[in-house]
């Protein structure tokens, strides 16, 4: 059994994305995408990796001038090659790049991107070893050229990892109030949480995140039944993945990273890796249980959520 060199898991925001993030670590991926950077899970390449990355990002004459450059001088540059392919996939995978990091990162790849061929560029042609973590992938907003070459080859291997759409709720309005130790470097997180921490209870709190439908992941479940749907698509859940120590089922978590692992093409020991996916250090992770909606959702709030998501409940098999 061969590991697929490049894989791919959309994980809706606040649905235990640290999760996945380790148990691919676990499998020696390294993570790109909209999880923080963390020196562990960050890419590293070698001088072969490094120049192919440069080849697809430059021009002739500039890769050539790279090729040339003193090792310091080749790394910077190298840095920079990655980088701006980072986010050159950032914009064909339809992701929110504007809006969450700033007009700066499209600029950047913009500058440097010297190699008129690179949009034809397939996603295969990115580096091995590595799983992008994304929030979502739109088919309304995606390059539909990475879409043709999934249906032809089913590479990357795609994920979809969700979570009963209520904690979802529950836990976003923790986030953005800072109850991890901050809420991230996306724009649009300082929004939100100064609109929360203005509603003096929890019962007002999740009725705005109920009623905007632009709050943060608010229409995530409803974009994402494409994935849910798709038999090439393996779904996970939060609540199969979290284990005995966030008060769940050993069996259904060791079930779950197995399923993953013959996703993904990997022989590895699916108890060993389940031992390592539960991680209360990870940066966002606040309490880590389930159905904490039923502390914090009062008979209106429930109400609300019924009159608005009421179907995804059955959808996603949470009723």
């Amino acid at each position: 059994m061969t590991q697929a060199p490049q894989a791919m898991v959309i994980s809706c925001m606040k649905a235990g994305t640290h999760l996945i993030q380790e148990l691919v670590l676990e499998l020696d991926y390294r993570v790109v995408g909209a999880p923080r950077p963390t020196p562990r899970a960050a890419p590293r390449f070698t001088d072969e990796q490094r120049r192919a990355i440069a080849a697809l990002v430059l021009s002739k004459a500039d890769y050539d001038e790279v090729l040339e450059s003193p090792p310091a001088e080749f790394a910077e540059r190298t840095d920079d090659a990655w980088a701006a392919l980072v986010w050159h996939w950032h914009q064909r995978l339809g992701q929110p790049v504007v809006n969450r990091y700033g007009q700066t990162r499209i600029d950047f790849t913009a500058g440097l991107a010297s190699n008129p061929f690179l949009p034809y560029s397939r996603f295969s042609d990115t580096p091995a070893g590595l799983c992008w973590i994304l929030h979502e992938l739109d088919l309304e907003k995606v390059d539909g050229s990475f879409m043709s070459e999934w249906v032809e080859t089913s590479s990357p291997p795609l994920v979809f990892n969700f979570r009963d759409p209520r904690d979802v709720v529950v836990s976003m309005i923790n986030f953005l109030q800072g109850a991890t130790g901050g809420y991230g470097n996306f724009f649009e997180a300082d929004i939100f949480s100064t609109i929360l921490k203005s509603k003096p209870t929890w019962e007002e709190k999740i009725d705005y995140a109920l009623t905007d439908p632009l709050f943060v992941g608010g229409r995530a479940f409803e974009r994402a039944l494409w994935l849910l749907n798709h038999p090439k698509v393996l779904n996970v859940r939060y609540e199969d993945l979290i284990g005995e120590q966030g008060g769940e089922s050993r069996r259904r978590q060791v079930e779950t990273v197995n399923r993953v692992l013959t996703h993904l093409g990997s022989g590895r020991d699916p108890e060993k890796v389940a031992a390592k996916v539960y991680n209360p250090e990870s940066w966002s992770f606040h309490r880590g249980r389930t159905g904490a909606w039923r502390e914090r959702f009062t008979a209106r709030n429930i109400a609300h959520f019924k009159e608005r998501y009421g179907s995804l409940l059955e959808l996603y098999g949470y009723e």
